[in-house]
């Protein structure tokens, strides 16, 4: 009797910079650090189950909680947001309820390239190029067609790298150099920390959002976190632009010269409702005196006022 065919796998490879990935830090940033165990584990459970997806539905979702000793309810808006931010295939997600991606796919294909057969259900591809190849009868000739086709591939990766450096390079060496040299001007001296979160903003936000972001944390007298966490709440209202930011700009600015309803007023000595950033603020002992709600909001966000 023949052995069934594996169709899983034992072990799966991890980017260096998985923690790094956009995708992953937009996840964890809306839903807290337990993102990361939940994510490996929906990556452990698809790579050792089927090796490309994962069926999506109330049992798994328990078992992944249970797995990682989390609430259901926190697992199910990270796989959500893992959809939402293109983690996994959004089409595949809601046709099928499976977990995959491209990514997954081409890794998993692979992994699992020297096996003699792979079973794959083409509706559930992500990636049509996604093709088994036959293993052929000439094993001594298909070895080193294989050598020589991966040596002429990596010669045009390696030629389009270069020629793609030579036209990147300088404007994106010059746009990180020009941040570094504003907040050596404005903030101080550029620690290591410091210096990842002007690479990863300059990759995350572009050029000219990160130096605006900087810009108005050193107008309104602030440190530079200031301008991260004006950064990150552009990010939340779908600001991508230099020219979107400075619209919102003027739409806060409108909305706050508009004559206040002299009734609608809170009467003199009463205080502010709970939930406001003043209240947060004057909570922590701090003067609100004389801010703005613009300043009053990034104050509380700076001091993690907002976080509860």
């Amino acid at each position: 009797m023949a052995r069934p065919l594996k169709q899983g796998l034992d072990y799966f490879p991890l980017d260096v910079n998985f923690l790094k990935d956009i995708k992953v830090r937009k996840i964890k940033r809306a839903c807290g650090p337990a993102t990361v165990e939940v994510l490996l584990c929906l990556l452990g459970n698809i790579y050792r189950d089927t090796g490309y997806y994962f069926g999506w539905d109330e049992d798994t979702m328990f078992l992944v909680a249970d797995e990682v000793g989390a609430k259901e309810g926190l697992v199910e808006e990270i796989v959500n947001k893992a959809v939402q931010v293109g983690f996994f295939d959004k089409d595949k997600f809601e046709k099928y309820k499976i977990l995959t991606s491209k990514g997954i796919q081409n890794r998993y294909r692979e992994a699992a390239k020297k096996r003699k057969e792979i079973v794959i259900s083409d509706i559930y591809l992500v990636n049509d190029e996604f093709t088994e190849k036959k293993p052929s009868n000439n094993s001594d000739n298909e070895h080193n067609n294989s050598v020589n086709s991966h040596d002429n591939q990596q010669s045009k990766v390696k030629k389009s790298k270069v020629n793609k450096s030579k036209e990147n390079s300088s404007s994106g060496y010059s746009n990180f150099e020009k941040l570094r040299k504003f907040y050596e001007e404005n903030f101080g001296t550029l620690s290591g920390l410091i210096y990842d979160d002007l690479k990863y903003s300059l990759s995350d936000y572009g050029f000219e959002l990160t130096l605006e972001a900087m810009k108005r944390a050193v107008r309104q007298n602030k440190p530079f976190s200031t301008a991260m966490n004006i950064l990150s709440f552009w990010d939340k209202k779908g600001i991508k632009t230099l020219n979107d930011a400075m619209a919102e700009s003027v739409a806060f600015e409108r909305k706050k010269s508009k004559p206040v309803n002299i009734k609608s007023q809170p009467s003199a000595g009463k205080k502010a409702p709970d939930w406001t950033d003043e209240a947060k603020l004057i909570r922590a002992g701090i003067d609100t005196t004389g801010m703005s709600q613009n300043e009053m909001y990034y104050l509380a966000r700076e001091k993690g006022l907002n976080d509860g």
